[in-house]
This record gives structure tokens, C-alpha cells and sequence, in this order.
């Protein structure tokens, strides 16, 4: 199956049971032919970039492919020669996809840029007035924190409390909010969780 968004393409396919070669063999086949086809149409492909991701939630799946043999199984080769050998996390149109069908590496990505980016204007920015943090956060930070979320919405208690933990800090450096609890802080700036906003987005 071949998927394009913009200037990203998506090849995919199954590997079934008991075909797996096959399966394989076949998606070598759509890569090459991609690629020739970007060829014949004057374009090209940086093959040095591509990225391989093997979808997989079987634990007796991800036992097999950490065996020596079978690794070489779950690579292919681009024209000009390049390996592509699995992935244990790939950003696709921002959002960083993992082999495990979970989306904790995507929540403590975003969650340590937020933090980075916070950072950022506390050191540079001196005033502390409710007006200039909001919309510093709004603009710079929860747009971060919110990319997608319907997506990756976490389920688990710490990955909500890590996403919070950036706002929570943000509230504290307002002027006038240091001594008030989080909750208390939020009412007094007219804002929401970002877990009750991500919720209202669902």
C-alpha cells in the first residue's frame, strides 16, 4: 500500500505468517519501483533518509527479530545501495510513531521541548506580567503540548502528570500566582488543564 501526504510517502504492507519472505520480497519490489518512478519523473529521493518501522505487539514477535539471523530479515535496499534496518521510533509529519503501538517517547519528546522552550523565554523575557506569559505560553509552549493530541491523548497517570508538569511550572512564574496551589492558579488565569483540554478536543 502507498500512502503521500504533501512531500511524505508511506509504503506498507502485512507480513503474515508464514510469508513473511514473500511479504518482504514484495515490499522491496514497491521500494525500488518508487524510486525508478521518481526517476522517470525528474524528481528525486533522498534514500539516505528513509526510515523503517516494524509494527509489532506481539512479544513473541519482538523476541524473534532480536535474533541474530532473523535481523537481517527486516532490511531492505534502496537503489544507490543504502541499508534501511528498523527504527525504534520515527517522526511522521511531527508526531514520533514507535514499534510498540504506544506514544511514550512522543509524550516525553514534547514534554522536555516544552520545558526547553519555557525555559527559553524565562531566561530571555524579564517580565513576568499575566498578559506577557500567557501569550508567550499560548503561542510558544501548549501549541507543543497540543499538536495532534487527539492522536496521542495519554492514558496513564504519569504521562498526563509530565504533560501537566510544564504548565504547572509555567503558572508558578506569573507575578502575583507563586504562593497560590496549581488549581487555584489556573481559576485566577481563566485557564484550563491540559488534560481537560485535550478532552474537550475528543
Amino acid at each position: 500500500q502507498l500512502l503521500s501526504i504533501a512531500d511524505d510517502t508511506r509504503l506498507s504492507i502485512a507480513l503474515r505468517a508464514g510469508f513473511i519472505e514473500e511479504d518482504m520480497l514484495a515490499l522491496q519490489t514497491d521500494l525500488l519501483n518508487v524510486v525508478q518512478w521518481a526517476i522517470d519523473n525528474n524528481m528525486e529521493l533522498n534514500e539516505s533518509k528513509f526510515d523503517l518501522l516494524c509494527y509489532s505487539y506481539r512479544p513473541a514477535a519482538e523476541l524473534l527479530k532480536s535474533l541474530p539471523f532473523v535481523q537481517n530479515l527486516f532490511q531492505y535496499v534502496t537503489p544507490e545501495g543504502y541499508t534501511i534496518s528498523g527504527s525504534e521510533r520515527v517522526r511522521d509529519l511531527g508526531v514520533i510513531m514507535s514499534p510498540d503501538y504506544t506514544w511514550c517517547k512522543h509524550i516525553n519528546t514534547i514534554a522536555e521541548d516544552g520545558r526547553k522552550m519555557l525555559g527559553w523565554f524565562l531566561s530571555v523575557f524579564k517580565d513576568r506580567s499575566q498578559l506577557t506569559m500567557l501569550t508567550l505560553f499560548k503561542s510558544m509552549v501548549r501549541s507543543k503540548l497540543e499538536y495532534c493530541c487527539p492522536l496521542w491523548d495519554p492514558s496513564s497517570l504519569s504521562d498526563i502528570k509530565r504533560l501537566e508538569q510544564v504548565q504547572r511550572l509555567f503558572t508558578s512564574k506569573i507575578y502575583g500566582c507563586k504562593n497560590m496551589s496549581y488549581w487555584d492558579r489556573l481559576k485566577h488565569l481563566k485557564l484550563q488543564s491540559l488534560q481537560r483540554r485535550r478532552e474537550r478536543y475528543i
